[in-house]
């Protein structure tokens, strides 16, 4: 009956020290973190260190004090003694997550981290952790060596691997990705499998998240980025221009030579003097070589409407501010399809903000489209096709 005694005093203590860390330390540490201009003391109590370091001083008491109070072989000493383990295996657990927790949370404050997918990396840590504490716990509850249950555990492999068969691939997966840097946070990627388009908000263990243009959320298993492809657009980002790659669909019916009057009249065009200049002096050398170059056109070269229009696209974005003069720029003509003469500008804008890009893409075909009933040329429209 002394044993009981003891035993019961032993538990009132116990529970005593828990309540008075638990309603008077820790409110507390709560206030003084929230005093105290430093912010680590916040992401301590915030991701409950504090409290879970707490919890560990009851269950150390329990464990240092019942071998003094309790017979050796008394039932109540063998309790106590799985009991102890188990609730320290659970402290240790709870407070090496919370720690992990703010080691992430850091991680994620670094201007060079917090972009890397860390979190997965995290997740299986942790997940080897709860393992490890199961095991533990669980050697605990059964009195058997842990070497035993990982036997058994051995000889339920093939099932484990089918239960844990996402985990293990996005552990693997999680790892080649942070390995090989092909996913950040806040990396725009496009995904057509998967109807994905837009950026990404979240890298966990098992899944990707993408936060698509139109707002709603596709989830997408992280092996599949490894076993399958899909289009990053951080290069894009990174090198601070947009690519316009448009065609204006030429009507081939209004394509023409040039007459010397329209000649002159686009002489007094500035960025498209130097081309005419230069193209009429080329023009001028192989018109001396052929006498019967008088005769009919198809004897020399001449200029023609699209050709000098195709120039005057090239000259107005080179001089516009709000396309990339160190990128690829170009105007270039395609093959010839039923429904028009595609001539293709090919340029970078000088930003990457959608919105902003969008607006430079329809300035500049607004003006060249309204531009071109100055050379002579029409778009090409399916309607006016119809008899």
């Amino acid at each position: 009956m002394n044993d009981y005694y003891q035993f019961a005093i032993l538990s009132a203590v116990v529970v005593a020290v828990y309540a008075f860390l638990y309603f008077v330390v820790h409110p507390l540490a709560k206030w003084i973190a929230i005093k105290t201009p430093n912010k680590f003391d916040d992401l301590l109590v915030k991701k409950k260190v504090i409290s879970r370091a707490l919890f560990f001083v009851p269950v150390i008491i329990l464990v240092q004090s019942f071998p003094y109070v309790l017979a050796k072989g008394h039932w109540l000493y063998e309790f106590c003694e799985h009991i102890g383990n188990i609730l320290f295996t659970v402290a240790a657990f709870l407070l090496a997550s919370a720690v992990l927790d703010v080691i992430e949370s850091l991680n994620e404050r670094n201007v060079k981290m917090k972009l890397r997918p860390m979190r997965g990396i995290f997740q299986a840590i942790k997940l080897a952790m709860f393992c490890v504490a199961t095991i533990l716990v669980a050697s605990q509850i059964v009195n058997k060596s842990p070497v035993i249950i990982l036997s058994t555990l051995g000889a339920m492999a093939t099932v484990l691997l089918l239960v844990f068969r996402d985990s293990i691939l996005g552990l693997v997966s999680g790892i080649q990705i942070n390995l090989s840097d092909l996913l950040r946070k806040g990396d725009w990627i496009e995904i057509e499998r998967h109807h994905a388009d837009g950026s990404v908000i979240d890298i966990t263990l098992t899944s990707v998240k993408v936060r698509n243009w139109d707002n709603t959320v596709s989830v997408i298993p992280a092996y599949d980025l490894i076993t399958n492809s899909f289009r990053n657009w951080r290069g894009m980002q990174e090198s601070g221009g947009r690519r316009i790659k448009r065609s204006l669909f030429i009507d081939q019916q209004s394509i023409r030579f040039l007459t010397p009057e329209e000649i002159e009249k686009f002489m007094k065009i500035d960025v498209l003097r130097p081309y005419l200049e230069r193209k009429l002096s080329e023009i001028g050398e192989d018109s001396g070589v052929s006498e019967n170059v008088t005769v009919t056109k198809l004897n020399g070269r001449h200029l023609t409407n699209i050709g000098t229009f195709r120039a005057y696209c090239t000259a107005y974005l080179r001089s516009r501010k709000t396309i990339a003069q160190d990128m690829t720029l170009m105007t270039r003509q395609l093959a010839p399809t039923p429904t028009g003469l595609p001539l293709e500008i090919y340029a970078f804008a000088n930003t990457v903000e959608w919105i902003e890009y969008e607006n430079i893409q329809s300035d500049i075909f607004d003006f060249l489209i309204a531009s071109l009933p100055e050379f002579g040329l029409s778009l090409y429209q399916y309607a006016n096709r119809v008899p």
